[in-house]
């Protein structure tokens, strides 16, 4: 006689609302699943993207810009605040007290700090520019929602174009780097009006008055063409 055959059946599914659910976690399970996979896609599609990106053209020539300009602060307030030193160090002590050389003294002493102050601050404009690929290259990867990250799908807004401060934040330049730049241009033609004032206070002082008077127009009429230099590269 043969023995009764037992079938084990698979418990019985109470779930009246969602029949389709097992104990594995039915679509919830499913669902999670799906999302770990659509953010592990998701990943890996900004960092292929983060190997593929490179900063806009007109991105990358205006940080070139301002790293050439701000070199170039830097040389020529260096330089100026070097030719000062030298200057104040060979006034003659005995007319050191008079009125006029102490305010030759005030002028050179205050071009020689403005110049290292400008030197310093195109230094900061310099570091500042030469760091927006690295903080670019991370937004691409860690702020999905930024300019950056979405280079691929959306093009630059006419906008930005018009503001380039704008555009460099949207990169990830700091948001003080509009008033460190206006500030530097400030503070480099500041230095550049104290030195040729500081100049012509020693050429009249040290001098006699037709080699002064001629050194004068000689030395003002190519400060009034920096100035409108300047002036032209603003606007």
């Amino acid at each position: 006689m043969s023995r009764p055959r037992i079938f084990l059946r698979p418990p019985l599914l109470n779930n009246k609302e969602n029949p389709e659910s097992n104990d594995y976690g039915g679509n919830d399970g499913a669902s999670s699943i799906d999302m770990n996979i659509d953010d592990r896609d998701s990943d890996l599609e900004r960092l292929r993207h983060s190997r593929e990106f490179h900063l806009p053209p007109i991105v990358k020539s205006r940080v070139q810009a301002d790293i050439e300009q701000a070199q170039a602060f830097a040389i020529t307030t260096a330089l100026f605040a070097a030719v000062l030193i030298s200057l104040a160090q060979v006034v003659q002590p005995v007319d050191s007290m008079t009125p006029a050389w102490r305010t030759f003294r005030f002028f050179t002493y205050s071009s020689i700090v403005i110049n290292l102050s400008g030197t310093t601050l195109a230094l900061v404009i310099i570091k500042m520019c030469s760091e927006l690929p690295y903080k670019a290259h991370c937004m691409v990867i860690f702020d999905p929602s930024s300019l950056p990250a979405r280079l691929t799908k959306d093009a630059i807004p006419r906008d930005l174009l018009l503001s380039r401060y704008e555009l460099l934040e949207k990169f990830g330049m700091p948001r003080g780097y509009k008033t460190l730049d206006t500030g530097a241009s400030f503070w480099v033609l500041s230095g550049n009006i104290f030195t040729f004032v500081s100049v012509l206070m020693w050429v009249w002082l040290a001098g006699d008055t037709i080699i002064s008077s001629v050194t004068t127009v000689a030395i003002v009429l190519p400060i009034f063409g920096v100035f409108y230099a300047i002036f032209l590269t603003k606007h």
